[in-house]
């Protein structure tokens, strides 16, 4: 294991007992083990978290492999995360462990969505920011007696429950004449829900208003294995490397290098990503 220096955790240590507290009080019946300072393992599910404050990225693609090759699956969790998104994180985690309410895709009606509903949407119920896409798709729930239950849920605004958003499509002469790619940028379920199908049904509906040669995706490899994609027929062609952040500690914002015009303040820290995992799924 590659653990954090012990001051680090020591001056965190209200992120880690709130993280043991989530794990105790709210997934109970989930058999989770401390392997070091910062990792937790379930066995059952081969799934870890790591609790992270500061990091080298060398220490955290080394974590990140050594899971993969076990066939795990690991996420990265940063205390500012857990901080400013923490619904978002418990819902994504107990999705992780089974804890979700599922609906199946045949349950739900296709529609355009308008880019404020997207971007509103996305702000409730992704972890990366919003962002702006092309197409829009969003799936909604049918008015049928299956779905009372979900209908009344106040997660549930105005009846979606999955959203998926694209990129423009763009000729790629360099890959033949009349060759066309186009990128999945988002896709996203409704917190503590899980659409059954959901992903394959909204790729489907944009594939057939926009015949294309290839679709581009990519994996947030903190939080993905890209399993997902692979079932849906994507290939992972590449992997990106990690890429660093600036975190203001105190308002708790992330900020990307290259768009800070000033140099770094003295009191922002350096964070990292894992980088992505890169698929195409060829049409």
């Amino acid at each position: 294991m590659y653990p954090l220096k012990r001051s680090s955790v020591t001056m965190n240590r209200k992120f880690l007992e709130s993280f043991q507290n989530f794990l105790q009080e709210e997934i109970p019946q989930e058999n989770w083990q401390q392997v070091d300072e910062v990792i937790y393992e379930n066995q059952t599910r081969r799934l870890a978290v790591a609790l992270r404050t500061q990091a080298d990225p060398i220490v955290l693609l080394q974590d990140s492999e050594r899971y993969e090759t076990r066939n795990w699956q690991l996420v990265q969790l940063w205390e500012d995360v857990w901080v400013t998104q923490r619904t978002l994180v418990k819902s994504r985690l107990k999705a992780l462990v089974g804890i979700s309410q599922r609906i199946p895709a045949r349950l739900t009606l296709i529609r355009p969505l308008t880019p404020a509903f997207f971007q509103e949407f996305l702000s409730q119920n992704h972890l990366q920011i919003p962002v702006k896409c092309v197409f829009r798709y969003g799936l909604f729930l049918k008015e049928m007696h299956q779905n009372e239950s979900f209908l009344n849920d106040p997660t549930i605004v105005s009846g979606c429950v999955a959203v998926a958003g694209f990129g423009p499509i763009r000729a790629m002469p360099s890959r033949g004449d009349d060759y066309y790619s186009g990128e999945l940028i988002r896709f996203a379920n409704v917190r503590n829900h899980t659409v059954v199908g959901g992903l394959d049904k909204l790729l489907k509906a944009f594939l057939g208003e926009h015949p294309m040669q290839d679709l581009m995706t990519y994996a947030d490899r903190d939080w993905s294995t890209g399993k997902s994609y692979e079932r849906l027929g994507f290939e992972r062609v590449s992997t990106t490397p990690p890429q660093e952040l600036w975190l203001d500690p105190d308002a708790l914002i992330r900020y990307y290098p290259h768009r800070v015009k000033d140099e770094k303040p003295s009191h922002w820290r350096s964070i990292f990503n894992t980088g992505n995992y890169k698929y195409i799924k060829k049409l």
